[in-house]
Formats: C-alpha cells, structure tokens, sequence
C-alpha cells in the first residue's frame, strides 16, 4: 500500500528494524510500520491471535512487492531506487538522471498496483480451487490477507486522490503546466476523497478509519491549494509590465517566481546602459536560460563572497527548485546556507516539488525547514 507515491524520500529520523537489499534495492522496514499494521491487523481481524500472526507476516510482504513493481520500472529510467516501509505504506525513493516524461512518471506509478492486482487475481484462482477442502485456519487467514492486502489495497491506491498513485498518474494525465496540473489534481483529489469518505460511512459505517483516512487526504490536498493561492505568482500568466515604482530587479525576481526565465533574460538583456542588477540574480537567469555554465559559475563566486546574505541564499533556492536540482537544493538547505532561506521561498520550492511530482522532496524540504527552524 504506497500511500505516499512511488518517489517518496528515505525515512527521517526513523527507527529500522530490518535494513537489507532485495533485487538489488535497500530495502528498509521502519518500526512504525509494524506498530500501524498491528493495529490495523487488530481491527480487520477482531483479535484472533492466528489472524494476527498471519497479518503481521503477509502485510509486510505484499506493501513490499507493491514497491518493487514502482522500483523495477524506475530502475529502467537509469535511476537507484530505494524502498522504505514506514508509517502508514511503503515508499519508493530514486532520482532519476533526467527530467521524466509524463508517460514514464505514469508507469511508474501505476506498476505497483498492477503486480499487485496480478498477484490478487492469481490467489483467487488458488481460492476458488482449494477454498471447500481448506480445514486450516492459518492457511484460511493466509488467503483472505493476501487477497485482501493485494486487491483491496491495489484498488485504494488507484483512487485519483494525491498522494495515491492513481492521484500521481491522475496529476499526468491532467492539461497545463506542472503547477496547472497539480492545482487540478488537488480539486479533483478533494471532491473524489469526500465522496469516497461519505460512501465508505453510510455503506460500511463499521469502517470509520477508513473514512477518516480519505478526509485526511481531502484535508491535505486543501492545504496543498492553500499553498498554491498562497504562491499563485507561479501561475503561466503573463506580467503586464512594471508596476509603479518597480525596479529591474524586483521584475526579474519577480518573473523567476513565475517560472518565467526567458522574460527574465529579455527584460535583463533590454536594461539601460549603466543599470546593472545583482550578480547572483545574473547567474539564476543565466542558470534557467540555457547558460548553466557561466550561471553556476557566478552563484558559486557569490555564495563564497556572500555566506551569511539571506538574499544570496533565496535567489540560490529558488533556482535550484526551477532547475529541479533537488540533490543541490537538499545540499544547500543542509549547509549554512539553510537557516537563511526565507519561508516563503521554501513555500515556493515546495510546491514546484509537488507540481513536478516529487512529493518526497517536499516532505524532506520541510522536515529541513523544522531542523532549520530555532526552537
């Protein structure tokens, strides 16, 4: 049950009771996933001691064959996944060498409902032939888990609410640019995971967990639009010009908040002689506009010249987040560089992860942001 999506980051500050490699992936089992599948074992099976046992055994299993079908297919995009099963699901976390194509991203994350519908439809063949001669109860608990952990969880995971995959592939197939997509995909997870709530409460009311499991999710795709409306300069629209009293600086911050780097390059190529805007603020532009060379290159001159400037370190965030260089970005948060971006840039630097797919990185930049955060 990926209920984090198939790129999710490795576990923060969690406790591993198994760390190893399957098929050539780390694989790490976090206490926590066991202390929530015991008392999610303890509700579906009303306490039977067998039943218990049996779940504990198989519900690891099937989370962690969900997450190696996401990880086989990733692999073939050239990345090195790695698979963690903490919490509430399993997680898949890789990045890849390139910018994935929505078609991949796709695949990715419909694989691990798929091997797990597969394996569902295969033991309910062996249950419909063996069902009227099974006399044992272990065998009996073994094949109801195991069809209801690969179907019924496969099913849930399908359901277009983020973060589920089917709410990752739904975002792909959705119109627009990234953010565009996410914005949608939030709407639609909000309406679908209400209605989901509503029916799973009127048709299956001794099932409330489950219900509250889907408004959590309605609750966190509200906040996702919340920070969207709290960031809607990332929007496609275009600026109308310079407002009064805007200076060429504060319009190309403005135009790189906005995702709009070849206005950014126009409006710094069109200055007035003598008009000259920070150097750091050149090589984002430079950076975005097809001239990473000579961009890193002055960010780099003036991140040594400039170490303790909070402006040097938002310009270099933000175009870590438009470049998508998430390994640089989580870099530059863990350096000292970190405790002086400006929240409302790691806002902006959240939801490009969101809108490009990378829920993990979102999570792993917050949780930086709250190591980062005085106490």
């Amino acid at each position: 049950m990926s209920l984090s999506g198939p790129t999710s980051g490795p576990v923060e500050g969690g406790r591993a009771l198994f760390k190893g490699r399957l098929l050539g992936f780390p694989v790490h089992l976090d206490l926590s996933f066991m202390v929530v599948m015991a008392v999610l074992g303890w509700m579906s099976t009303y306490g039977d001691l067998e039943g218990m046992i049996v779940w504990l055994l198989i519900t690891p299993v099937a989370v962690l064959v969900h997450e190696l079908g996401h990880a086989v297919v990733a692999r073939t995009t050239g990345a090195k996944p790695e698979i963690a099963l903490a919490g509430f699901g399993g997680v898949t976390s890789f990045t890849p060498p390139r910018e994935l194509s929505r078609a991949r991203s796709i695949a990715i994350s419909l694989a691990g409902p798929a091997v797990g519908l597969a394996i569902g439809l295969v033991l309910v063949l062996v249950d419909r032939t063996v069902a009227a001669d099974l006399t044992n109860e272990w065998a009996w608990w073994a094949l109801r888990i195991g069809i209801f952990t690969s179907i019924g969880w496969s099913l849930l995971n399908l359901l277009p609410v983020l973060p589920l995959d089917g709410g990752q592939a739904m975002r792909e197939f959705l119109p627009g640019d990234p953010v565009t997509r996410l914005r949608r995909a939030a709407i639609v997870s909000i309406v679908v995971a209400v209605l989901a709530a509503a029916a799973v409460y009127v048709y299956r009311p001794g099932n409330l967990f489950l219900a509250l499991f889907l408004l959590f999710f309605a609750v966190s795709n509200y906040f996702t639009l919340r920070d969207l409306s709290q960031n809607r300069s990332v929007s496609s629209d275009g600026l109308r010009g310079p407002r009064p009293g805007q200076t060429p600086e504060t319009m190309i911050v403005e135009m790189l908040w906005r995702n709009q780097a070849e206005r950014a390059r126009q409006v710094m190529h069109t200055l007035p002689e003598g008009v000259t805007i920070d150097l750091a603020l050149h090589g984002a532009v430079l950076s975005l506009t097809g001239d990473p060379e000579q961009g890193h290159a002055l960010l780099e001159q003036e991140t040594a010249r400039r170490p303790d400037d909070p402006n040097l370190a938002a310009v270099l965030a933000l175009t870590q987040a438009l470049e998508h260089d998430w390994d640089a970005l989580i870099h530059t948060m863990q350096g000292p560089l970190g405790k002086l971006i400006p929240a409302p840039v790691l806002d902006r630097t959240m939801v490009e992860a969101r809108a490009t797919g990378r829920d993990d990185v979102a999570g792993r930049i917050a949780f930086l942001r709250s190591q980062n955060t005085p106490s």
